[in-house]
């Protein structure tokens, strides 16, 4: 019998934690918590900034500071928000790198921005 399968974490590995944690809360609006996990386990020590959904269907995202250097680079990643063009005034402010502006979708309107470690972070208002 196979069982339901579904995503439940995502986790990237940043340069500088403090620097993406701002962008992500001030520009995408996270509201990051940031702890530090002291272990030596290399995916779930350190320090990191966190935040888990629980209406619905449950999901956790975290940043993780690099520990060797190493950073997640050229993930996409996509938050539902409630007006786009807000959204994207946000994420200039914060310094996100815009690939491209607040556009029609077949999905509904959406904007795509590259963080400091070469992911695409896409902000979506349904339509």
């Amino acid at each position: 019998m196979i069982h339901a399968v579904r995503l439940v974490t995502v986790v990237l590995t940043v340069a500088d934690l403090d620097r993406s944690t701002h962008l992500y809360a001030d520009g995408f609006g996270l509201d990051f918590h940031v702890d530090d996990h002291p272990s030596d386990d290399p995916w779930t020590g350190g320090r990191h900034a966190a935040i888990s959904w629980t209406d619905g269907a449950f999901i956790h995202f975290a940043l993780y500071a690099s520990k060797d250097g190493s950073t997640t680079s050229g993930a996409q990643i996509a938050f539902r928000v409630a007006d786009v063009d807000d959204a994207h005034a946000s994420a200039v402010a914060a310094g996100a790198v815009v690939l491209h502006p607040p556009i029609a979708q077949p999905w509904g309107r959406s904007a795509r921005y590259r963080d400091h470690d070469g992911n695409v972070i896409e902000l979506t208002q349904p339509g």
